[in-house]
């Protein structure tokens, strides 16, 4: 029997079909223990101790130094462990499509191969859902059940607020990462610019920020099907337009491209790598432009 939507049934169904097709798509991307583009950081500091003969004299703190009188040096340690963060925007706006599939489930198809590609790798997954507050927070984990647990979030979570507010959400994150993480933002980034840019800035300070914009498939920003009534779904603010209108087309496109504009300021700004994925495509075209670009830019947190 076909489960009905919004059933339990139905939710365990999507999850398991999302997991399906991750696991069986994503094979080809994983090279040895890690993703070429996602790796860690290198050399973490643990600690100082007194200057030994044989030591680098590169790696004197000539702070501690200078307060003791005796030399000592700065111990690191190979870092391998690499944490992946997905904050996921999940307001009312990724509810929309005029496609196969909403733009929230293809973020959440996004997510579920790239998280199995991870989890190949062994890093440790992290989880924040966001709207105009925090829906959801997942600490880092590795491991079957935080992949299930993740999936299952990210496909599934119902939403308690509508509208977005990606400014707080990256703060948020920030604090509950403390130790540098390969960050993936997936929202349509339709939040105001002035709002989320700064916020965006400081996380990409510390962080390997990616930044996934999530549109529905076929999209444009005004189809010419005449007057036409459009339903904004994070105010619920209903607009009727003239389509075939060529003024407000212009007027649309001129102001979608700005926007895109602005994202790609934005990005820079962050040292933020930025993808676009849309919805009905082959979501492992979009992991791989990702990997590519991440590995490009530099591919390991700054």
């Amino acid at each position: 029997m076909k489960p009905q939507p919004g059933s339990a049934r139905s939710a365990v169904a999507r999850v398991r079909g999302l997991e399906f097709r991750a696991r069986g798509r994503i094979q080809d991307l994983l090279q040895g223990g890690h993703l070429s583009a996602f790796r860690g950081t290198g050399l973490r500091f643990r600690e100082v101790r007194s200057y030994t003969e044989g030591d680098d004299p590169r790696h004197i703190d000539w702070n501690v130094t200078a307060r003791s009188q005796t030399p000592f040096v700065k111990v690191f340690e190979e870092e391998r462990e690499l944490t992946v963060a997905f904050m996921v925007d999940v307001s009312s706006s990724l509810d929309t499509g005029v496609g196969r599939v909403t733009v929230r489930e293809a973020a959440a198809e996004f997510c579920a191969q790239m998280a199995m590609a991870c989890f190949g790798s062994q890093e440790r997954l992290a989880l924040m859902l966001h709207s105009d507050r925090l829906e959801l927070w997942l600490p880092p984990a590795r491991g079957p059940a935080a992949l299930s647990r993740l999936l299952r979030e990210v496909a599934v979570h119902p939403a308690q607020g509508r509208k977005t507010d990606l400014g707080a959400a990256c703060d948020q994150l920030a604090r509950r990462l403390p130790r540098r993480a390969v960050i993936l933002v997936l929202s349509d980034f339709r939040d105001d610019p002035d709002r989320y840019g700064p916020a965006l800035k400081r996380l990409g300070v510390r962080h390997d920020v990616n930044l996934v914009r999530v549109e529905p498939e076929s999209f444009h920003p005004l189809p010419d099907r005449g007057l036409t009534e459009f339903l904004d779904a994070e105010t619920g603010e209903q607009v009727l337009l003239d389509t075939s209108d060529p003024a407000l087309a212009e007027a649309l496109n001129r102001a979608e491209s700005d926007r895109l504009g602005r994202l790609d300021e934005i990005a820079r700004k962050a040292r933020a790598v930025v993808v676009s994925h849309h919805g009905g495509r082959e979501t492992i075209d979009s992991v791989r432009t990702l990997i590519r670009r991440r590995a490009m830019a530099g591919g390991a947190p700054r």
